[in-house]
């Protein structure tokens, strides 16, 4: 049971959020004249509520190990080995981080330029974002990452190998993404490919700092591209 709790809480808080993207397409909270800016306010003020539960969950499930990993950590410790990602046995996780927070945030840059093609986007309404784009971006990396790293890695640490411990919340985190950008099987693999990686940083680091700030950047990007598509709401 110490296994399927943490486990099974975590499916359910992601069963919450889906529900509270469809929601929240719904019934937006009005504090802006851009629609998509109430949407998200919607949705994030749900994800924080439940971000909330689940850190009082995840605290106590394993009182000790949660005031060891609700930290930035130690963010230049060596970390384990990667190949698939050119992480080496002893790399630093300060220069494992600084990589990854370049490759994947340049990665999701490629994507979403594509993305931003296939509309005529106006780069002209980006200021007016940039507050909404930056709020957004911290309190959906930071709620995400409560629940699909803290949430895990804290109460399962010691009661399985990394490997299964990052898997799990690598499948968790796909599937969480089914209807993200970009969406189906291929949001799923991706998503869950950064799921696995950012378990390790947290595990590794025994904090997660290097997971917020990954996370972050590539909301940031995300985030601020979908901003830009939805210019037919603006008010």
């Amino acid at each position: 049971m110490k296994i399927a709790i943490p486990i099974i809480l975590t499916v359910v808080y992601t069963a919450a959020l889906l529900l509270a993207g469809g929601l929240s397409r719904i019934i937006g909270l009005e504090v802006s004249g851009n629609s998509f800016v109430n949407r998200q306010v919607t949705y994030q003020v749900i994800l924080l509520l439940i971000t909330g539960v689940s850190l009082l969950t995840t605290y106590i499930l394993n009182r000790e190990n949660f005031l060891t990993y609700f930290s930035f950590g130690q963010i230049s410790i060596p970390g384990n080995e990667l190949k698939v990602f050119g992480i080496k046995q002893g790399d630093s996780w300060l220069k494992t981080g600084l990589s990854l927070c370049v490759v994947i945030t340049g990665v999701t840059v490629v994507f979403m330029y594509f993305q931003l093609k296939k509309t005529d986007v106006d780069w002209s309404i980006l200021p007016n974002g940039i507050f909404w784009i930056v709020l957004f971006s911290l309190t959906n990396s930071f709620g995400e990452e409560m629940i699909y790293r803290m949430g895990l890695v804290s109460p399962l640490q010691g009661l399985l190998t990394p490997t299964k411990l990052f898997l799990i919340s690598a499948v968790i985190f796909g599937l969480a993404h089914i209807n993200g950008m970009p969406s189906g099987i291929i949001g799923i693999a991706l998503a869950g490919i950064l799921g696995f990686v950012l378990a390790k940083s947290v595990f590794e680091t025994q904090g997660f700092f290097w997971a917020w700030l990954i996370h972050f950047l590539q909301d940031l990007v995300i985030i601020g591209s979908l901003y830009l598509m939805n210019k037919t709401m603006y008010g």
